[in-house]
């Protein structure tokens, strides 16, 4: 009620004094199915190949409104997590991982944002 617009799930989801506007959106419909999976089996056989000191799994975390990519993997622990960062910083990992999917992917128009410290967010 403070705001006649309301925009969550990176604006897949629009409310105008308080009522959903249109139908609540999502990242697969959004994409369409073909495109999440050849989304997906990029970011795995990327990673599979990508050399760094560890991995650890949930590579990939489907959100409604957005794909979060992590190259060692969101199961890490805090002190793992805190290595990757330094590794990153110098090895730039996910800015790699980010240039080149942009390019393999560029007819999508996505949006890529490296955040964090593990991570990536991938939304239209």
């Amino acid at each position: 009620e403070n705001f006649d617009y309301s925009f969550s799930e990176n604006g897949l989801v629009a409310y105008k004094r308080g009522e959903l506007m249109g139908e609540k959106m999502n990242i697969q419909k959004f994409l369409g199915e073909e495109s999440i999976k050849k989304i997906i089996n990029w970011t795995l056989k990327y990673i599979s190949d990508l050399d760094i000191p560890i991995k650890r799994g949930t590579f990939i975390e489907f959100r409604t409104g957005m794909l979060n990519i992590s190259p060692i993997g969101r199961n890490c622990s805090r002190e793992e997590r805190n290595e990757f960062e330094k590794y990153d910083k110098v090895h730039k990992i996910r800015e790699k991982m980010v240039e080149n999917m942009s390019q393999k992917f560029l007819d999508l128009d996505l949006t890529y944002s490296i955040g964090g410290q593990i991570s990536f967010d991938l939304f239209p």
